[in-house]
């Protein structure tokens, strides 16, 4: 069911008040579509467990790695290379 709902997806874009032939679209899921959240936060929670982020800030004793809201993502971690080690991992999940 979830797998037709996104092959089936199209989009039209809007620039400069001309709107565009409808197209589908390759991956995502729809903006607006009640399930989207749900899929984005099932994903972001296997991909983040899949990369195992060793980094993180130490905050009253406890790390924090990540702070998570809807469909926002912030990394907590301080040294730039652990940044971009971590951000090429995700990219490649």
């Amino acid at each position: 069911m979830i797998e037709n709902i996104c092959k089936r997806a199209t989009a039209k874009i809007h620039i400069n008040n001309q709107i565009s032939e409808a197209f589908e679209t390759q991956r995502g899921v729809r903006q607006g579509d009640p399930i989207s959240p749900k899929l984005f936060i099932t994903v972001i929670e296997q991909v983040f467990k899949e990369t195992d982020l060793k980094y993180g800030i130490n905050i009253a004793g406890e790390n924090l790695r990540d702070l998570k809201f809807a469909d926002d993502v912030a990394l907590c971690i301080e040294k730039e290379e652990e940044m971009e080690e971590h951000l090429e991992r995700l990219n490649n999940e």
